[in-house]
C-alpha cells in the first residue's frame, strides 16, 4: 500500500525516468538482413508467412517441419515471393531431439531462432485422452526445449563473432496468458513456455541474445477450421466473440516484436490488454510500456475480474440450462 501511495506522489516524468533506469534488458534492435533466420512450423500458416517476410527483408531463411513435400512447396513459394534462392528446408519432428540437433547442425549457426511449431486440440480434461495431452505437451513444450538446446551453443558463438544481438522467439498463444474452458492441456503447454522464456532470458542476456514470447489469438491457419470442429460448445460460447487474425498479420506483428527485442509480443488490442494484465515479473525493456503496466495494473485487474465474472456466469447458465433439458 505504501508503495502504491508513493507512486501517486511521483510525477509522470519522474516515474518515466525511474522506469528508464529500471527497465531491463536494455533496448536493442535485431537486424534480419544478411542474417540466418531458422523457423519451425515453416511449411504453412504463421511460420510460412514469417519465413516469407524475413526473406523479403534479406534474411537467409531455413524452415523446419515434418513433411518434406510440403516443405518443398513452401520453399518454392518463399523463393517466388522474395526473389531469394538460398532458402533451406529441414524435415524433422520436433519431438525427436536427435533429429532436431541434426537439422540445426546441417543448417549452421542461427542468428534468429523462431520456435513456431505447435498443435492444439480443445477438449475438457475429463474427456481428453492422455495420449493426446502428452502429444500436445511433447510438441508444444518439449519440442521447444529440443530446438533451443540444440541451437544455443552456436548462437552464443555467433553473437560473439558478429557482435550483433541474436534472438530466440517462442510462439505461445493468448491461451498461454489466460486459461479458458476446454483449453486445459493446451494452456498448460503454452503457459509453460512463459516460464521457459523468463528463465532463459536471464541465462542468455550476457550473450547478447534476446528472448521474445509471441502471443497470437485465433489465427486463420490450415489447422484452424479442424480445431474449431473439436471445440466444446461452451468454449465456442465463451471464446467465440474474440476475433481471429490472418497469418500474415500475426507474422508481421511477430517479426516487428523480434526486431525490437521485445520480451512480450502481443498481436492485437486484446493481446496488449492481456500483456498489461499479466506483466507480473516479466522482463521489460521499454520504459513507456513499463509505465503503462505500472499505471494500468489495477485497472486491468478490475477488467480481468469482470471477464471472469462473465465466464463463470456463462458456465453456470450453460449447465443450468442443460440440466433442465435432461
Amino acid at each position: 500500500m505504501a508503495a502504491a501511495l508513493l507512486l501517486l506522489l511521483v510525477p509522470p516524468a519522474g516515474l518515466l525516468a525511474a522506469l528508464a533506469f529500471l527497465a531491463r534488458p536494455r533496448a536493442a534492435r535485431i537486424p534480419l538482413k544478411g542474417r540466418h533466420v531458422f523457423i519451425t512450423g515453416g511449411s504453412s500458416g504463421i511460420g510460412l508467412a514469417m519465413a516469407t517476410a524475413a526473406a523479403r527483408e534479406g534474411a537467409r531463411v531455413s524452415i523446419l517441419a515434418r513433411n518434406l513435400a510440403r516443405l518443398e512447396e513452401a520453399r518454392a513459394a518463399i523463393q517466388r515471393d522474395s526473389g531469394r534462392d538460398d532458402v533451406r528446408v529441414h524435415a524433422a519432428d520436433v519431438r525427436d531431439a536427435d533429429a532436431v540437433a541434426r537439422a540445426l547442425r546441417e543448417a549452421g549457426p542461427v542468428d534468429v531462432l523462431v520456435c513456431n511449431h505447435g498443435v492444439f486440440v480443445p477438449q475438457e480434461l475429463e474427456r481428453q485422452d492422455m495420449d493426446e495431452i502428452k502429444w500436445m505437451v511433447d510438441i508444444n513444450l518439449m519440442g521447444t526445449f529440443h530446438l533451443i538446446k540444440a541451437a544455443l551453443p552456436a548462437m552464443k558463438a555467433r553473437t560473439r563473432e558478429t557482435r550483433l544481438p541474436g534472438s530466440i522467439a517462442i510462439m505461445s498463444s493468448q491461451a498461454g496468458q489466460v486459461g479458458i474452458y476446454g483449453y486445459t492441456a493446451y494452456s498448460a503447454s503454452k503457459f509453460a513456455l512463459r516460464g521457459l522464456g523468463e528463465a532463459l532470458q536471464h541465462e542468455v542476456v550476457a550473450d547478447n541474445i534476446h528472448v521474445s514470447l509471441i502471443f497470437p489469438p485465433d489465427t486463420e491457419t490450415p489447422g484452424f477450421e479442424e480445431e474449431h470442429k473439436r471445440r466444446p460448445e461452451l468454449t465456442n460460447i465463451m471464446a467465440g466473440s474474440s476475433g481471429g487474425m490472418k497469418a500474415d498479420d500475426v507474422a508481421n506483428k511477430a517479426l516487428d516484436g523480434i526486431k525490437s527485442a521485445k520480451f512480450i509480443v502481443p498481436c492485437n488490442f486484446e493481446g496488449t490488454m492481456l500483456a498489461v494484465a499479466t506483466a507480473g515479473l516479466s522482463p521489460q525493456s521499454s520504459p513507456l510500456m513499463a509505465f503503462i503496466e505500472v499505471i494500468g495494473a489495477g485497472l486491468m485487474r478490475f477488467v480481468a475480474l469482470c471477464f471472469q465474472w462473465n465466464w463463470f456466469s456463462t458456465i453456470e447458465s450453460y449447465y443450468a440450462k442443460n440440466k433442465k433439458s435432461q
